[in-house]
């Protein structure tokens, strides 16, 4: 059986994760290195089915059967689910499952709106390929699907999607950058703000445009200079009371997960897509028993892409 090698192995001590062999198959650590709580966030999926499926079982949260088999875990989709693949259903209605099974685990999942999910909700379309209009039986029937009044996949994005979320009061997670701007409102305000304007279909809302947490890449591409930004994200982790920002809709080079000011910034979206380039990461945070938390990217081994190699990707 395939084990961590020793460094890595070393790096895991007093961490609650599970490893896994090649099959899949899902092996605790010691009782002494268990600790309470694990999160696993992905980035942006963009109609990728069996990517999705992939990054998923990567980070040990579905089995071969894409059933949840993480328990008490919390998975964090940061959005971005829909355009540029075929793939558009089978996502959607892959996380209306796992939402149920999770939560009757003692898990849960959570979803936020991405800029694409708010275009396909206002009717942009700029970005749907002809494959995904097709899954739905043609334009008029994928138009009635999103309606969020009387569609089956609007209602769902609209009564379960959010556009920001702290997850225990330490880590933010939201598609795009947030703005100092936006975090002095707090998350409940923002969130609000989206849903009224979503339902009054006011789909150019200052939310949603370009400094709003859907579209914002100011932070991602360090717009105002290295110590600038790393001025801004101390002052939205000062506004808001946390210790990191997690962000996807930029996607960082390499394929690797995007590191800022110690880690005080995370980027996500590593194009796990085989549009971007197909490459597979997760971030994975484990809450420990004394309040901190360890953070994790998730990255694959070899090409089975079911056993898992953990990089450190912040030091606070």
């Amino acid at each position: 059986m395939p084990r961590l090698n020793t460094f890595i192995a070393l790096a895991l001590v007093c961490l609650q994760v599970t490893h896994w062999d090649q099959a899949g198959t899902a092996h605790a650590l010691p009782v002494s290195a268990q600790v309470s709580r694990r999160i696993v966030a992905v980035g942006d999926l963009h109609s990728d089915y069996p990517q999705t499926l992939a990054v998923l079982r990567l980070a040990n949260i579905t089995d071969e059967n894409a059933n949840w088999r993480a328990g008490s875990d919390t998975l964090i989709q940061t959005g971005d689910n829909v355009d540029r693949g075929p793939g558009t259903i089978a996502i959607y209605q892959l996380f209306q499952k796992l939402r149920t099974q999770a939560k009757a685990a003692g898990g849960e999942v959570i979803n936020l709106y991405g800029n694409h999910e708010v275009m396909n909700i206002g009717g942009d379309l700029r970005y749907v390929t002809k494959e995904d209009i097709a899954s739905f039986g043609g334009s008029e029937k994928r138009k009635q699907a999103w309606d969020i009044r009387t569609g089956w996949l609007g209602q769902f994005v609209f009564n379960n999607f959010n556009i920001s979320h702290i997850q225990h009061g330490h880590t933010l997670f939201s598609h795009a950058d947030m703005h100092p701007d936006w975090a002095s409102k707090g998350i409940d305000a923002m969130n609000t703000l989206a849903h009224d304007a979503l339902w009054n279909k006011q789909y150019k809302a200052p939310i949603f445009t370009t400094d709003g947490p859907v579209w914002n890449r100011a932070l991602a591409k360090q717009e105002a200079g290295v110590d600038a930004t790393c001025e801004t994200i101390e002052t939205i982790k000062e506004i808001l009371g946390v210790k990191r920002l997690v962000s996807g809709h930029t996607v960082s080079k390499g394929g690797k997960i995007l590191s800022l000011c110690n880690g005080s910034y995370l980027g996500i979206d590593v194009g796990i897509t085989n549009y971007y380039g197909g490459n597979l990461a997760a971030l994975e945070i484990i809450e420990n028993t004394d309040g901190t938390q360890t953070v994790h990217a998730l990255y694959p081994k070899d090409k089975t892409f079911t056993y898992a190699v953990r990089e450190s990707v912040e030091s606070l």
